[in-house]
């Protein structure tokens, strides 16, 4: 699996091999936390939070969340998936970025359509093409 921040970390590479059945893309942002608010007030319970800076805690579990706080998550994930995208286009730039950049997921054959990989292969057979072609192969064992 090489999807979201695993892709991110491996479209540094020069060239990605993936198995036949690897999912890879996910290359999107999510932000997602739960709320509790009515529930504490229900249970009569307050919860104060205090900060200084007018977006230090737009979302928070305990707190009643406003259009402004959901607003300006949302400018902050926009502005994370356009950084994703940015490092993903910079590292692979034959990728069709905003084909992509959808947050879905491709697997084997159509990961490789989609130009997220170079080559699909196994484990066990770039291993053996590594030997037959002279390279020293080690195992590491902890």
């Amino acid at each position: 699996v090489a999807a979201s921040g695993g892709y991110m970390m491996a479209c540094v590479a020069d060239r990605i091999v993936a198995s036949p059945f690897a999912v890879l893309g996910s290359i999107g942002v999510i932000s997602d936390l739960p709320n509790v608010y009515e529930r504490l007030k229900r249970e009569g319970i307050e919860f104060q939070t205090v900060t200084a800076g007018k977006y230090k805690r737009t979302l928070t579990p305990t707190k009643k969340v406003t259009d402004e706080d959901l607003k300006k998550s949302k400018e902050d994930i926009e502005e994370i998936l356009k950084l994703f995208k940015a490092f993903v286009g910079g590292n692979r730039p034959s990728l069709d970025i905003d084909d992509v950049a959808t947050g879905e997921t491709w697997f084997g054959e159509d990961a490789l359509n989609k130009g997220l990989c170079d080559e699909l292969n196994t484990v066990d057979d770039v291993l053996t093409q590594y030997v037959d072609s002279g390279y020293n192969v080690y195992s590491v064992k902890y």
